[in-house]
């Protein structure tokens, strides 16, 4: 066991891509052998009782929400893991932000804009991972009557203006007409309790009628709410591509998740997912970086906003081209060897994206953060070197 404590605080029960990356991390510090607990401070002496263990807090909540005063009394060191979707952070997040020893974040972007809003503290890139060995090209496909002899575009989301429905709606209707053998499946949830598959699929039907679309348009399949892992895992292999056009990402687990799995992406060029998706596995899309809110206002915002989180002065995140989408998508389609190259490639670069990668990339933060009191000095290398050599030797 590591010579510190780690205490995590942080939604490891949720069932969202937050949720999913808190329970990862937790695990993959224990199988490194790092001292780890949840949601309490714990003991903090070595099993003989006679050291004291440094106690670390990573918290993963929203960092304006830390009652930092207190869990200084506590903790020796606090550290935030968070992640950020626009190229700047909440106002109301920045006070607080350059009260911790050090923030994490999964992405080069996210850390560029943690700069740009003005964070000072130090900054570590903790990616996320995938686990290739359950998100696998040969996981059943999941049984749907009207998807044989179709070209599948699958999608996976909530239902949320963030990750640009609409756009994918518009596209496909106007891409393809109901003489393409196309088949569009959409897994995505609501928010609320209402926000239920027949409340989402009534959203779509008055979007088609606004842009004016009458005529018979290829189809649609919605699977809403939550659905088992195997079933999901079943919806990626089922897909001969997986598209998204979002407008921002931290990261993008379903990315990572499709492309272990062997699917190809249709995805905007920007954000978080740039990190590891490339022209070799992707299709990328062009995009402009503008203002949430003139989407929001627009006749073609369709689902919820979260306009306080995301429209603040300032922020900018990617607005797909229409016509570049629909041309990604009509380049898949009629090049299904052309997907199942990009599919082979991505499944290839997954494999290297490990949650084991994840954890030590936040374990050598964490000690990098211990040894530096917060960060002051980030140039001492052999005293890293020399720590993280002492601390690996008591695992």
């Amino acid at each position: 066991m590591t010579n510190y404590k780690v205490v995590w605080k942080g939604p490891v029960k949720k069932a969202s891509g937050l949720g999913i990356a808190s329970r990862e991390y937790v695990y993959a510090l224990k199988r490194l052998g790092v001292d780890v607990s949840v949601g309490a401070s714990g003991r903090n002496l070595s099993k003989d009782g006679s050291q004291r263990k440094l106690k670390i807090l990573i918290y993963h909540h929203l960092p304006h929400t830390i009652n930092m005063s207190k869990e200084r009394k506590a903790y020796d060191r606090i550290i935030l893991n968070t992640v950020w979707e626009t190229t700047k952070i909440p106002r109301r997040w920045l006070s607080n932000m350059n009260k911790f020893d050090a923030v994490c974040v999964p992405s080069l972007q996210n850390k560029q804009a943690m700069r740009n809003s003005g964070v000072r503290v130090p900054i570590f890139i903790v990616p996320h991972g995938v686990h290739t060995e359950k998100y696998k090209p040969s996981n059943k496909k999941l049984s749907l009557a009207n998807a044989k002899g179709r070209f599948v575009f699958v999608s996976v989301f909530g239902f949320q203006h963030r990750k640009n429905p609409e756009a994918l709606l518009r596209a496909y209707w106007e891409a393809f007409s109901a003489a393409d053998k196309v088949l569009l499946v959409i897994k995505t949830n609501g928010y609320a309790s209402y926000e239920n598959g027949a409340w989402i699929q009534n959203k779509m039907r008055r979007y088609k009628s606004r842009l004016g679309i009458v005529k018979k348009t290829a189809p649609v399949k919605v699977i809403a709410g939550q659905v088992s892992s195997k079933k999901l895992r079943g919806i990626y292999t089922l897909g001969n591509v997986f598209v998204l056009p979002t407008r921002g990402e931290g990261v993008g687990l379903p990315f990572l998740e499709s492309l272990s799995s062997g699917v190809p992406v249709i995805a905007t060029g920007w954000g978080g997912h740039k990190d590891f998706l490339t022209h070799r596995n992707s299709f990328l899309v062009s995009y402009k970086l503008k203002n949430p809110a003139s989407s929001m206002s627009s006749k073609h915002s369709i689902s919820r906003k979260f306009r306080q989180l995301f429209a603040e002065k300032g922020q900018q995140w990617a607005e797909v081209d229409i016509s570049s989408l629909k041309k990604q998508m009509r380049v898949a389609y009629q090049n299904p060897s052309l997907c199942k190259k990009k599919g082979q490639q991505g499944r290839k670069d997954m494999l290297r994206l490990s949650w084991n990668r994840a954890g030590i990339s936040l374990k050598h933060a964490v000690e990098n953060v211990i040894l530096l009191g917060g960060g002051k000095n980030l140039a001492n290398r052999s005293t890293v070197w020399r720590f993280r050599k002492k601390t690996m030797a008591s695992v």
